[in-house]
């Protein structure tokens, strides 16, 4: 039961969903609403192991892409939510280019449920958002991926670093640019500040979008590189 003065607020300003503006029953801001979670696609299996790429046959084993099998791989796992599109895709664009910080709370929320034997919490000890160069964090006024990785850190009571990796370089916004230029832009826009916050260390790197993954290659290159054990990533969705 909620208290009653809770009751009575909700009578003279019916809470709303943050996702899509939906009168709730009752206030709850750290979750989307029942019909927001039902219209959201979730992947599932067959995938590839290593960077979570999802096939479009409904059945048949686990195995690697050809991204997996023909290119390097800095991290050692990838998983999303699920696609960007739909409500998903509508929530993070508000969340990032609307400025809408408080979506952090119901999209940092479906981050830190997510739930996959094969990719436990447990195994971290250390969580970094992907950080965003200075000039951007001005515009922005936030760092999406650090919002998203503080929900995570509370519920899972992993450490939150946000200060060893650094974006040293400003760069053209990724996604106006196709895969191999995107490879180019990102290269050598970061680096490890006091590697010995994270030496040894096996991390989770936080981030909202996983497009062509590199951003998170990238990070995890200089990462492993600065003397980490592995780079493990999960973001909200990723582009089919």
């Amino acid at each position: 039961m909620i208290p009653f003065w809770q009751a009575l607020v909700n009578f003279f300003f019916p809470p709303r969903c943050l996702l899509c503006g939906e009168t709730l029953k009752e206030f709850q801001d750290d979750r989307p609403c029942p019909l927001c979670f039902s219209q959201m696609k979730f992947f599932s299996h067959p995938r590839c192991p290593r960077c979570g790429l999802v096939f479009m046959t409904a059945s048949g084993d686990d195995h690697l892409c050809s991204g997996c099998l023909n290119e390097e791989r800095y991290f050692t796992k990838a998983r999303a939510i699920g696609p960007y599109e739909g409500v998903l895709l509508e929530a993070i664009s508000r969340f990032k280019y609307q400025k809408v910080s408080r979506l952090a709370k119901p999209l940092g929320t479906l981050l830190a449920e997510y739930e996959d034997p094969e990719f436990p919490f447990s195994e971290f000890d250390l969580l970094l958002p992907v950080p965003l160069h200075s000039k951007r964090l001005r515009e922005r006024g936030f760092n999406q991926s650090l919002l998203l990785a503080g929900r995570v850190s509370r519920k899972h009571f992993i450490s939150l670093n946000f200060t060893s990796l650094q974006r040293t370089r400003h760069t053209d916004p990724q996604t106006q640019l196709s895969g191999s230029e995107r490879q180019k832009n990102i290269r050598g826009a970061f680096e490890v500040r006091r590697p010995e916050a994270i030496r040894g260390k096996k991390i989770l790197l936080i981030d909202d979008v996983f497009t062509t993954g590199a951003t998170v290659q990238e990070c995890a290159k200089v990462l492993l590189k600065a003397g980490c054990k592995r780079v493990d990533v999960l973001t909200l969705a990723r582009v089919l």
